[in-house]
């Protein structure tokens, strides 16, 4: 039986398979075996030969014989496991020794894929290093996917931020001039004319703020994390002391455990916790009793930690909890509740770039619950 030469591989050049024997004729013999197989061998006639090549150069998989001098097919799979740029290179053992329970051990403990034993069927050892080429070659795809979809991204961010930056500029002397033509001559406009000053007034002021939060985004998306430890329950008393000072007759009780220490940037999670309260603080201004509460999910799952922002405000339709995360989605009136829909995108965008998630629990008129999560790892109790 004949195996035809490949013709689906991805174009381009071609994935390389390291082949490794002291002996010229077994190397000979594998070559002879893949010629028909889209790749380029490359050789190596001992164990030291071999780790020099996987430090130049990609392998879709190393073909590796068992029994050599001085460096054995183990010692060189377990120094390139050991190797961060060589440690994902598939190991295929080629040997000539029994396949016993304690051998075929062994290989797998230093890192083989896969086991292939003397004579060597043709068919067999070609069809197992063509599922290494395509996963190499799909692991290439996505990489270079990947790749273009960050440098899509920044790009993206780049733009954002470049203009809205600009936009500010022509804001500036519209809400300001507004601003003069009501202070110098507003005795001189009648009611309709100061309406309709102050109503450019707002409108400015509103775009302003618009503005200033797309740059937040754009600015918490390339920021560069900086983890430390982070007093979550500290950070909310700070805001809500803020709150309490910028309106005192407000009467808002607050529940919150003493410390709930994580891992994480302490200025983009502040900006996140700083959105989350003051969702919840603006959401309960029509309440006479208004509730805010922070804290951790006891229920959590294993391997992540969960906190959450609970107020007994509007609420909202849940229905519509897949897209608050996303920016300008707003689930209420301007004319009710101040702001501009991007701040839950913000929170979503850092609490994604600390490896966590988030999401929203409501239902109309019976507040809103915002749950995130970080990892396990990052929390401890002080």
């Amino acid at each position: 039986m004949t195996t035809e030469p490949r013709t689906d591989l991805a174009p381009g050049p071609r994935p390389s398979v390291l082949i490794v024997d002291d002996v010229e004729a077994n190397l000979v013999a594998l070559e002879a075996l893949l010629e028909s197989v889209s790749c380029e061998v490359i050789r190596a006639n001992s164990g030291n030969e071999a780790l020099r090549q996987l430090l130049r150069r990609p392998f879709a998989v190393m073909l590796l014989d068992v029994q050599m001098p001085d460096m054995d097919g183990f010692e060189v799979a377990r120094y390139a496991r050991e190797n961060s740029s060589t440690s994902d290179v598939p190991i295929i053992f080629i040997t000539a020794m029994h396949e016993t329970p304690e051998n075929v051990l062994r290989g797998y403990s230093t890192g083989a894929f896969d086991f292939l034993f003397k004579p060597i069927n043709p068919d067999v050892l070609r069809s197992k290093v063509e599922v290494f080429l395509d996963l190499h070659q799909s692991r290439k795809r996505l990489k270079d996917e990947i790749e273009a979809h960050r440098a899509t991204l920044a790009e993206l961010e780049a733009f954002n931020y470049s203009v809205s930056h600009d936009l500010r500029a022509p804001l500036r002397p519209l809400d300001g001039f507004s601003q003069a033509l009501l202070d110098d001559y507003g005795d001189r406009l009648d009611e309709k004319g100061v309406d309709y000053l102050k109503r450019i007034r707002a409108a400015a002021q509103r775009m302003g703020m618009l503005i200033e939060d797309l740059l937040e985004l754009s600015r918490v998306s390339r920021a560069e994390l900086h983890r430390q430890p982070v007093d979550l329950s500290a950070i909310v008393s700070s805001i809500v002391a803020e709150l309490r000072e910028s309106e005192p007759a407000r009467q808002v009780e607050v529940v919150a455990p003493d410390r709930v220490q994580v891992q994480g940037d302490p200025r983009l999670l502040r900006i996140a916790l700083e959105n989350l309260v003051r969702n919840a603080w603006k959401f309960t201004k029509k309440l006479p009793h208004a509730r805010l509460e922070f804290g951790v999910d006891p229920t959590a799952p294993p391997g992540e930690s969960t906190y959450f922002i609970r107020d007994n405000g509007v609420g909202f339709d849940p229905t519509f909890a897949g897209k608050m995360f996303q920016p300008f989605q707003r689930l209420h009136k301007a004319t009710d509740f101040e702001g501009t829909g991007i701040g839950l995108a913000i929170v979503s965008r850092i609490i994604r770039r600390h490896d966590g998630r988030i999401w929203a629990e409501s239902a109309p008129d019976r507040g809103a619950t915002f749950f995130f999560t970080l990892p396990e790892t990052a929390r401890w109790t002080g």
